[in-house]
This record gives structure tokens, C-alpha cells and sequence, in this order.
């Protein structure tokens, strides 16, 4: 076992009982016992790795960070119960989500309580870094919501472009991983140089992941993965693949896909069909290159930190993330 699968292992369990733990913070709230459920459906804990990882990567770890770290976690989730319910979604890795357990109108305040839990755990940050602190967990809140709203907006749109499409998931997978960066640099003692760099470094490697996630949608072991196999197609969502395949195929070739999208109900064999077409042409080829593109990019991020095994972590963690294969 790798030293970064050891790390991050030891990290992760200290994460998962100061997630429970934050549930005492809620007291005898009717909505506890769906937050931990929430909780209690795993995750890789990406954000609150790299929080860390980024802490150590310029100074040193601390409780601090941990917090900080947490709150980007109950954050991330949070964004994920209001998610399902936009894209009315019945599973979450594997797992019935919140909205088909308890209802719409639940899951909604589940999110919104959690969003408190989260400044919850920010606060218990010792004062010297909270206020600036705060001001990046903000924009991270700020910039996930617009970009939550984009993708509900642009996806919709006839005119929708690469240079769309990689605005809104800069926003609403990339800013928090970036929150997540600066954070970790912030409460670690980094330079503002210092804080700047892990921050773009989240951000490319949050611009790598979801271009990767949305390949993994047609292309990954859906056991694993927990939700049906082509769910971007059924709900016809202007991915990296769609763009990328109207951009590039030919008008015979893309006629597949278009009319997939227009069905008022896609099927199994639409999506084979529309996953095809796609390998045909060679998308996901070009999906690969623009996941190596952004992860080079966020390695280079990393160039101006002195060596450490932090700045190690980083690296490896950028290169597990990039080699998903669920």
C-alpha cells in the first residue's frame, strides 16, 4: 500500500467522525437523522483531501484546517442534496437519494441546514485566518450556485459553446475545489503566492474531473459508479460530449445524437446508440486529452511550492482523481 493510500486513508476516517460528530451541532433537529444519511453515503472526500494535502503542501496541518475541511465537505454535499433534486435524480452512489427517502420538501431543508452546519464548522477556525477564511468559503458558495444555475440555463440553450460549458464547470465543480486549495494554503500558512497557486490548482483539476465525470457517464462500471448509465443523455444535458460532438462530427454522423435529444424520452438503446456514435467519432479520445490538458495544468500550478510531502500528496492525488475508472 502507497504511502498516499495510507495518508489518505487515516485522513479520510478522521474526516468521517468529524462529520458525525458535527451532527451533534443539530441537537434534537427533526432533519438530523437525514443529514447523516446524507453523510453516511460515502464519497471519495476529495475536497477535504485536498484542503489538507494543501495545508501540509506550504506549512503544516492543524485543527484549523480539519475544520475548514469538513466545511468544504458538508458544503460539497449540500450541493449534491440540492442537485438530485434539480435533476431529479433517484440514486446517489448507489443509494437512494434524500428527495425519494423523505420527500421533495425535506430534502430542500436537509440542504439548507446543512449549509449552516457548514459555517458551523467554519467558525470553529481560531480567529486569525476566519475572516479571510470566510471570505473564500463565500465566493466558493457564491460561484457553485452560479454555476448550478448555468448549467440549468446554458443546457438549454441553442447557442451553447465549449467556452460556455467550461465557464459553468469552473464554476460549479471547479471554485470549490479551489476554495478548497486556498483554504488549505490560507490556514497552513502559505504566501498569498502561495494561496494563489493551490487555488488554480483545484480549479484545473476540478476542470479535469467533471470533464472526466461526464465520460464516465457513458463509460464507466455503473455498479460503482451508482446511477444509470447515459443519466446526462436522458435528461439532455449539454456535456463536454454533446459540445465537443457538434463541434466536430459530421452532420450524418451527429444526426444520431441530436435526435436522441430530442425524444421526450430517451431510451436504453438511444443511449447505446448516442455512446456509439460518439466512439466512432473519437470524443472520448478528445475528452482524454482535455483531461491530461487540465491536469497539466494543475501540476504546474504546483511548480512554485518547495518540495514537500504535501506538494507529493497533491500530485498524487491529482493523478487518482484523473484516473477514474469506477
Amino acid at each position: 500500500m502507497s504511502k498516499f493510500t495510507t495518508l489518505s486513508e487515516e485522513y479520510r476516517q478522521s474526516i468521517e467522525a468529524e462529520l458525525e460528530g458535527s451532527l451533534e451541532l443539530l441537537g434534537d433537529s427533526p432533519l438530523r437523522r437525514d443529514i447523516g444519511y446524507v453523510f453516511s453515503m460515502g464519497g471519495k472526500r476529495v475536497r477535504p483531501l485536498l484542503t489538507i494535502f494543501a495545508s501540509e503542501a506550504v506549512g503544516a496541518f492543524s485543527q484549523d484546517v480539519m475544520q475548514a475541511a469538513v466545511a468544504i465537505e458538508i458544503l460539497h454535499n449540500f450541493t449534491l442534496v440540492h442537485d438530485d433534486i434539480m435533476d431529479k435524480a433517484d440514486t446517489r452512489r448507489g443509494k437512494a437519494t434524500v428527495h425519494i427517502t423523505s420527500g421533495t420538501n425535506t430534502a430542500i431543508l436537509v440542504g439548507d441546514q446543512m449549509m449552516a452546519l457548514a459555517y458551523d464548522a467554519l467558525e470553529k477556525c481560531s480567529g486569525r485566518h476566519l475572516r479571510a477564511g470566510l471570505r473564500i468559503f463565500n465566493e466558493g458558495v457564491k460561484q457553485v450556485c452560479d454555476g448550478q444555475a448555468l448549467d440549468e440555463n446554458l443546457s438549454k440553450s441553442v447557442g451553447y459553446t465549449m467556452t460556455d460549458y467550461i465557464d459553468m464547470i469552473s464554476r460549479k465543480t471547479g471554485a470549490l475545489l479551489m476554495a478548497a486549495g486556498e483554504l488549505g494554503a490560507l490556514l497552513g500558512g502559505g504566501t498569498t503566492q502561495e494561496i494563489g497557486s493551490l487555488g488554480k490548482f483545484g480549479l484545473n483539476i476540478g476542470i479535469a474531473f467533471q470533464i472526466l465525470d461526464d465520460m464516465l457517464d457513458l463509460e464507466g462500471d455503473m455498479e460503482r459508479f451508482g446511477k444509470p448509465r447515459g443519466l446526462d443523455i436522458m435528461e439532455k444535458k449539454r456535456n463536454f460530449l454533446f459540445i465537443k460532438a457538434q463541434q466536430s462530427m459530421d452532420r450524418k454522423s451527429f444526426a444520431v445524437v441530436d435526435a436522441a435529444y430530442r425524444k421526450n424520452s430517451v431510451s436504453a438503446d438511444d443511449v447505446v446508440a448516442v455512446h456509439d456514435a460518439y466512439r466512432n467519432a473519437g470524443i472520448f479520445e478528445d475528452g482524454k486529452k482535455e483531461v491530461a490538458d487540465y491536469t497539466e495544468r494543475a501540476l504546474a500550478n504546483l511548480e512554485a511550492l518547495t518540495a514537500s510531502a504535501g506538494k507529493e500528496m497533491l500530485v498524487e492525488l491529482a493523478d487518482t482523481l484523473v484516473k477514474r475508472r469506477f
